[in-house]
């Protein structure tokens, strides 16, 4: 199966299954500094399935047949590295994935998708809201969960819409977006919680996304009920079920 060259037949795909392939799309686009490697369709000219390679796989796909049959086509050096990819399909791939590390422990994180339709938002501007600066990179990688380097949010920082609010100069409150487009690395320093921050932000980053013509979109843990009535409340509405799931 060979890497697509005609974007046109695979963004028309990807189009019609919005918003469950809005990683793929912005992925695709590149608004954000993403770097996408190649992407392999089960069928080039009618595409159905969707294998997108970055730093990590994406697939998207309307079947379990369609799925497998891009999956049997994973060049077998590969390791099992996936992000934003229906829960649906964890089982599946695991199954039926063919690279040297296929059989070994995999750890995963099952998350929610949260969309933003037109005219939902819930507007809060109790704060004064700042642009992120390159030197914030460190103070925010610091306090990411989730082993990223500072130079991975100096990409962030550079590459897509983020923003922030300070205190006495220094960070309070930090929001990004990942390349694909997802709202991410929401935070709040912990002596400044309570307030509403959050709300701020997420009003501020869901605007300039929409300025640039992206749905604003997040991935949740399934497990952050926090971060879940947060968002709910905002005025996004649940819109399926994802994975991040890789080989230890």
């Amino acid at each position: 199966m060979p890497i697509c060259r005609d974007l046109d037949r695979i963004r028309l795909f990807v189009e019609r299954y919005r918003p469950a392939t809005n990683s793929i799309a912005n992925l695709i686009d590149g608004k954000l500094g993403s770097s996408v490697r190649w992407i392999r369709a089960d069928d080039p000219q009618n595409p159905r399935a969707l294998l997108c390679r970055t730093r990590r796989f994406t697939l998207f796909a309307v079947s379990d047949q369609t799925a497998i049959r891009v999956l049997a086509e994973t060049p077998r050096n590969m390791r099992m590295a996936f992000r934003a990819t229906p829960t649906r399909f964890y089982r599946l791939i695991r199954k039926h994935w063919r690279g040297p590390d296929a059989g070994r422990r995999v750890w995963h994180n099952h998350c929610y998708m949260y969309v933003l339709k037109p005219g939902r938002l819930v507007v809060d501007r109790t704060h004064q809201v700042s642009p992120l600066r390159p030197a914030d990179a460190a103070v925010i990688a610091r306090s990411w969960p989730y082993g990223r380097s500072p130079d991975h949010v100096l990409g962030r920082i550079l590459s897509g819409p983020g923003c922030c609010i300070r205190h006495n100069g220094a960070l309070a409150a930090w929001a990004l977006t990942h390349d694909d487009g997802s709202m991410g690395f929401l935070h709040v320093v912990e002596k400044y919680r309570g307030r509403g921050m959050a709300r701020t932000l997420t009003t501020a980053l869901a605007e300039r996304m929409l300025l640039l013509g992206i749905q604003p979109f997040v991935y949740i843990l399934a497990t952050n009920k926090t971060s879940i009535r947060l968002t709910a409340g905002m005025g996004f509405s649940r819109a399926g079920r994802f994975s991040w799931f890789a080989t230890s």
